[in-house]
Parts: structure tokens; sequence; C-alpha cells
């Protein structure tokens, strides 16, 4: 067999094997069904489907690990908005209390901006990891609570943030759970 031959019937196989195995950086597809999947660990399944849907990086995708990225992506964004929001907040008296446990709450959620990834995925820590997000979440809270500030767009942006949580968790724990299959 000559050398041209032998170049040809390669790049025949090549290409049958191209075309016929899909490859891992094939584009995985939004689908309502793998959506539902993720989002089944969800606290609200309907608003992580939404959510996931909404995101133009989805058309992206390549696999679920980069799936969680996005929704981790957003979650992150989110705490960087609620930091702010709280860091924004001016109480018109002089409530120490009030004033601190807000300051508290600031700094909890950005704190969480550091949680809310996927690195312990080689430990299989990562849903833990994103779990402490939680626990600064209800920190902020119980600190809000001790100090008897209740306001409407202060609940509303705590559970804007849960909701993205959410999201967020439950991609990681599919990610988790794919990769013990």
């Amino acid at each position: 067999m000559n050398s041209q031959s032998f170049i040809k019937v390669f790049t025949t196989i090549f290409l049958f094997l191209l075309f016929h195995f899909p490859s891992q950086t094939e584009t995985l597809k939004p689908t309502t069904e793998l959506l539902s999947d993720v989002c089944q660990n969800s606290d609200d399944k309907k608003f992580c489907i939404h959510s996931l849907k909404s995101e133009p990086r989805m058309a992206s995708v390549k696999n679920l690990k980069s799936l969680a990225e996005i929704a981790l992506a957003r979650a992150r964004k989110v705490s960087t908005e609620t930091s702010s929001f709280f860091n924004s907040l001016q109480l018109s008296n002089g409530d120490h209390a009030k004033k601190e446990a807000i300051k508290e709450c600031a700094k909890y959620f950005q704190e969480t901006v550091g949680m809310l990834n996927l690195g312990g995925l080689e430990g299989d820590t990562a849903s833990l990891d994103v779990h402490y997000a939680l626990d600064n979440d209800q920190y902020c809270e119980s600190a809000l609570a001790d100090a008897k500030v209740h306001a409407e767009t202060i609940s509303s942006a705590i559970e804007k943030w849960k909701n993205f949580y959410s999201v967020a968790y439950a991609a990681v724990v599919a990610v988790e759970n794919s990769q013990l299959h």
C-alpha cells in the first residue's frame, strides 16, 4: 500500500469515527428533560428551569459541568449584587445594632462569592462547599432578626439570592451525581 492510499484509508476511518462517536466536548442540548433532571434538586423547579433556559450562555454549554459553571456564575453575580444592596442601605436613625447587622450581611454575601464554585469536585466536596454559602445567608438572617431589622426590600433581596443559590446547588449536585455513575 503506497502512502497516498494509506492516507486516504486513515482519513476515511478518522472521519467515520468522528461523525459516529460524538466527542465529550460536543454541545449538550439544554433540553427540557435535562433541565428538569438538574432542577429536581432545587427548591423551586419551575424557577430553576426558567432561569437556566433564559440564560444566553446556555447555548455554549458543552457538558453538565459547564451548565453548573453557568449556574454558579449567576449565583456569584447575585451574591455580589446582594452584598452591594446591603452596603447601599442607609438607616435614617442611629440604631447601631441595625447598622451592624446590615454590615454583617454585606460581608456574608460577599464571602459567598468564593464559596460558589466547582473547586471541590476533585474531592467530591463541591456541594458541601456550595452549601457553606447558604450558611452565610442564615447568619445574615439571624443577625437581622436579632437586631429586629424587617423590611420588604431586604426580604426580597434575600429571596432572590436563595432562588439563584438553589439553582447553583442543584447543578452542582447533578454534576456530582453524574460522576458517581
